[in-house]
């Protein structure tokens, strides 16, 4: 593997860990609150925060290696921000009855 490789593989691997956190503190908070749509929006926005830091570090490895890299890993960081934001989203209100009710 050479670093760009390697580069690609943390890049995904910190979208997929920023979803994670999230949903972790999602769940937890609205078990222990009682309040769903606060924490949602919440662990929205660190979602949302870890992926643009994503992005911006992706910004900081790519520029001077390719630009076809560049705005690839771009398109990349955008779809699995969005993605992440559904997923997390959805999992939250699919469950939030069962939390809420605990």
């Amino acid at each position: 593997m050479n670093e760009i490789d390697i580069g690609i593989t943390i890049y995904v691997i910190f979208m997929i860990v920023a979803a994670f956190v999230s949903f972790k503190y999602g769940s937890t908070m609205i078990r222990k609150t009682r309040l769903f749509l606060p924490q949602v929006l919440i662990a929205g926005t660190i979602n949302l925060a870890l992926g643009i830091f994503a992005i911006i570090g992706w910004f900081f490895f790519s520029w001077g290696v390719n630009e076809f890299l560049f705005f690839g890993g771009l398109v990349l960081g955008v779809v699995l921000l969005v993605v992440g934001e559904a997923v997390l989203i959805t999992i939250l209100f699919l469950k939030r009855k069962k939390w809420i009710q605990q």
